[in-house]
């Protein structure tokens, strides 16, 4: 399975198809087991805010508080959110206790459309957690099965000693859970001490009848009153919640002590402090028995000896995450759950100073044999080539190779990239302990073999295309820029230099992007009017300028090419980008990329600009304009020879801007009126 210059490895069972085709019908409903589920309760808060009544008990002085049913059932469902997003093992629990609770709570729901909708959604919920952990259980014990006999670790085969470090033990989480609890404990404890001071300020209080006056859009009561010693007239603001708003002119029973007013009746409410202290000791709850599971699981062996394990094949997506295949299955088939290594170990050929013969080590550990234990790139750099910086970022030595690379060269690289490599993976996914994976170099900074810790929970593939195979965005417009560079005519007194040309999109759509997005958030924030500085001023100018500027800068870019560079238009400006500074251009899925040398590109959805620009103007090529960007950027003997005088950004980048400046001030005259 693996090359004769393989470190000791034993023989493990392999995944063969067969067993992944039964492991993945047996793994239901897991890719919907995400953190992405505490949106569902967010979003029936908002459905219970819109639909339900205020839950109100009035005393008999016309103030309001919150019912404690409805308070505590608000307070759930955003514990809820918590357990959920923090992925307790325990959350299969939570939606069927939060059910009940809104159920059955006096004043917890009202209205049928809030009741159904929570049995709905909290029956969905439970549904898809449980049918998630009753198909983790059961891929698990396929699983076991199939690795029944254990297989020793690879330095248990070679006759030396574990090299994984044990970890430490959770210090940070306990200090962080132990602190939350005491300030969640601070709350009602301050709750009290104010409830104690309320009631003695009640006790020293005059009792006076002011006279209501105005009320303003936050329901903020001005009271004039005249002081129980004499003197001239004052006025407090009252922040109440009245069964019925007083009107100007009738009076309002008072209590007065010195600097201190508020209404007859408004007594100090508990409530906020009881429940900002549950939600604040819930996240202390969590680290704390996340804690003591990384305590236990610490105080098992690490790595020592053997453990079940399974024979896989293992391939990077595009952010270097490693995609669990079976043994037998083809290279490009669809991966079966996702790892993240961790800790690094590195099969060493000198192993450890002071012993003889190879050996595992930590990956970044000076053995002196580094050189031996890394196998050459792809593409050699230029060893004659001196760098002013020696600490050049990555992605800057990648960028030359680029530029260097033959079309067979980055086509190897995109090919070496986008391979598999047989693994042994030990203990396997959704266990008690982190799994161990060992296998040969497969990443551009691999060593010729790792082993990697890796958490224990089996996670879902991304679901994108475009992170499918490691680097393939930057590799393959790399290889498709090398492509269009070799297939350029040759140098010479026939060969003709590319046209001087200009793309964009459609003169009505560059024109009515900016300006009719404003006017649609506008009328947006018309008919969501709402009280509050937040909801009514900041949330509208966030979104809105945000939503303006993504649809302008989706339907307001230009492109020319001519002598002296590449000019791009965008929302709101227009830059020029001389000829060496571009390093690459290509379309590659649907998506046309310009790089430049620095590492810096700039992305544009072709499919959506075809379709716009056969519907509303000429034929647009994607293509076509990628290969004249790339031809011109890397040959300059075909660079057109012409210059194109029109401007680009008119009429577009006026109209943005004058729609982004009306919609600002709409937004704040809005709010002040």
């Amino acid at each position: 399975m693996f090359p004769s210059d393989a470190p000791p490895l034993p023989s493990a069972a392999p995944l063969t198809a067969a067993t992944a085709a039964r492991w993945r019908a047996a793994r239901t409903a897991w890719r919907l087991d995400s953190r992405w589920l505490a949106l569902l309760p967010v979003a029936f808060a908002v459905l219970a805010t819109a639909v339900e009544p205020s839950a109100a008990r009035c005393n008999a002085q016309g103030i309001c508080r919150d019912t404690w049913g409805s308070a505590l059932a608000g307070w759930s469902v955003l514990a809820e959110v918590v357990l959920l997003a923090a992925r307790v093992r325990v959350r299969a629990l939570v939606p069927p206790v939060v059910l009940a609770l809104l159920w059955y709570l006096p004043d917890g729901l009202v209205t049928p459309l809030a009741r159904w909708s929570a049995v709905l959604l909290h029956v969905l919920l439970t549904a898809v957690l449980l049918g998630a952990e009753a198909g983790r259980r059961r891929a698990r014990q396929q699983l076991d099965e199939l690795m029944a006999p254990p297989v020793p670790f690879p330095w248990t085969a070679a006759g030396a000693p574990s090299p994984v470090l044990r970890d430490g033990p959770p210090v940070l989480r306990r200090a962080l859970g132990v602190l939350l609890l005491v300030v969640a404990a601070a709350f009602p404890l301050y709750g009290l001490w104010a409830q104690a001071r309320a009631d003695a300020v009640a006790e020293r209080a005059v009792r006076v009848t002011g006279t209501a006056g105005t009320t303003d859009r936050d329901e903020v009561l001005t009271v004039r009153f005249q002081p129980p010693g004499g003197g001239p007239e004052r006025t407090a603001a009252l922040d109440v919640w009245w069964q019925r708003q007083p009107q100007p002119g009738e009076p309002v029973p008072l209590l007065v002590d010195g600097d201190s007013v508020r209404a007859l009746g408004d007594e100090y409410d508990l409530s906020g402090q009881l429940a900002a202290g549950g939600l604040i000791a819930l996240p202390g709850l969590v680290l704390l028995g996340s804690a003591a599971v990384a305590g236990a699981r610490r105080a098992r062996p690490s790595f020592e000896g053997s453990a079940p394990a399974l024979a896989v094949r293992v391939r990077a997506d595009a952010r270097g995450d490693l995609l669990v295949q079976p043994l037998d299955g083809p290279a490009e088939g669809p991966g079966l759950w996702r790892l993240v290594e961790r800790d690094r170990y590195r099969w060493a050929q000198r192993g450890v100073p002071g012993r003889e013969g190879p050996a595992w080590v930590p990956e970044y550990a000076d053995t002196g044999s580094e050189d031996d234990d890394y196998p050459d790139p792809v593409l050699d750099p230029d060893e004659d080539e001196e760098y002013e910086d020696e600490e050049y970022e990555e992605h800057e030595e990648h960028e030359e190779l680029f530029d260097r690379a033959t079309p067979a060269e980055a086509a190897a690289w995109l090919a070496h990239a986008g391979r598999s490599v047989p693994a042994v993976l030990y203990r396997g996914p959704d266990g008690p302990d982190r799994q161990l994976l060992v296998r040969p170099g497969l990443l551009d900074t691999d060593p010729y073999w790792v082993a990697a810790l890796v958490a224990p929970a089996a996670r879902a593939p991304r679901l994108s295309r475009r992170t499918e195979r490691y680097r393939e965005r930057e590799l393959a417009v790399a290889a498709l820029t090398a492509e269009t560079v070799a297939a350029a005519p040759e140098a010479g007194p026939d060969a003709e230099p590319v046209a001087a040309r200009r793309w964009e999109m459609p003169l009505p759509l560059r024109a009515a992007a900016g300006p009719v997005t404003a006017l649609l958030v506008a009328a947006a924030v018309v008919l969501l009017d709402d009280d509050g500085w937040w909801e009514n001023l900041v949330r509208p100018l966030w979104i809105g300028s945000l939503a303006i500027l993504a649809c302008a800068q989706t339907l307001s870019w230009q492109m020319a090419a001519d002598r002296n560079g590449l000019r791009v238009a965008t929302a709101l400006r227009t830059r020029t980008f001389r000829w060496p500074e571009i390093s690459a251009a290509a379309v590659h899925r649907g998506l046309l990329t310009i790089r430049l040398r620095g590492g810096r590109e700039f992305s544009f959805a072709s499919r959506p600009a075809v379709w716009l620009a056969g519907h509303f103007g000429d034929r647009y090529d994607p293509v076509a304009l990628a290969r004249t960007v790339a031809t011109a950027a890397h040959r300059p003997d075909l660079r057109p020879a012409g210059v194109l005088p029109d401007r680009l950004g008119a009429p577009q980048h006026l109209l943005n801007r004058l729609a982004l400046v009306g919609y600002a001030v709409f937004t704040v005259a809005h709010y002040a009126i």
